[in-house]
């Protein structure tokens, strides 16, 4: 928009930026929405095209006849890591979503170390519910920074929350009413058995990456990036593929779990170049 080129954005949804927006409706970190509302100002100044509600197949594209597409499709929850079980667990996002009601008895298994987990946590335990918290790592949430953890942690500790460390859920089965968790360690063989009503996991996200696959014999550089070109700041001109349409580029989730930040710098520093 700002090089002049002229933008449409397919949205799948009714409003834009869904994992920003979830975040966004615990008290905690209501001020993210501002990322949002910055973003959606800036780009009716600059009239950028957006059709919501519109889950953007190959046929929707080429329609277009773009010389550009980048894929931003994000991820979805990835709960596929225990041995068995993975049908009986929820995803950090369904309580944050409130999509999944908190239960009683709960088991955060946090595998990715972001806020996340704790947020699901916090909400959890704002339900009135025993909650415990158990990472594989040698310490819980290393992606939170200090100061945002004390405030984490002030909210948690005087209730019935727990923290535990260096312990992984290796599978869930469930016994009437309750999911037995089986616990390991990656630091001896030991193996404990736990009860629970409820067991959630924060393990990242897998990429939607369905259209950039499909998209991706169709482009002129086959999906790839020059990283040569991405480091000095030149613009992508990579062609593995004469007779391709368009450039086609993914960023954010929808090429692997990353946070915020990381989906925002992975989007400047491709499209400023284009």
């Amino acid at each position: 928009m700002d090089r002049g080129h002229s933008v449409l954005v397919f949205e799948a949804t009714t409003e834009p930026d869904g994992q920003v927006r979830l975040v966004a409706q615990s008290p905690r970190r209501r001020e993210m929405i501002s990322i949002i509302d910055w973003r959606m100002e800036q780009c009716k100044k600059g009239e950028v095209e957006f059709h919501f509600n519109t889950l953007a197949e190959m046929d929707d594209i080429l329609a277009q006849s773009p010389d550009v597409v980048i894929v931003a499709t994000g991820g979805l929850p990835h709960t596929e890591l225990l041995d068995a079980g993975n049908d009986l667990v929820e995803s950090s996002w369904d309580i944050i979503s409130r999509s999944v009601q908190p239960g009683h008895d709960v088991l955060v298994y946090d595998d990715a170390g972001d806020r996340a987990g704790l947020q699901a946590a916090e909400i959890i335990e704002k339900n009135g519910a025993k909650v415990k918290i158990m990472a594989p790592h040698r310490s819980f949430a290393p992606d939170v920074m200090a100061m945002n953890l004390v405030l984490y942690m002030r909210s948690m500790q005087d209730k019935e929350t727990t923290f535990t460390v260096t312990y992984r859920l290796k599978s869930v089965t469930k016994e009437g009413a309750r999911l037995v968790a089986t616990i390991g360690s990656d630091y001896s063989d030991i193996t404990n058995h736990r009860s629970y009503d409820q067991i959630i996991v924060n393990h990242g996200t897998i990429p939607m990456d369905d259209i950039y696959f499909d998209l991706k014999a169709l482009s002129s550089n086959l999906g790839a990036v020059d990283q040569a070109d991405l480091i000095t700041g030149n613009v992508q001109s990579i062609c593995n593929n004469e007779s391709g349409q368009f450039q086609l580029f993914r960023i954010g989730d929808a090429v692997s779990a990353r946070n915020t930040h990381a989906a925002i710098y992975d989007a400047l520093r491709l499209v400023k170049d284009i």
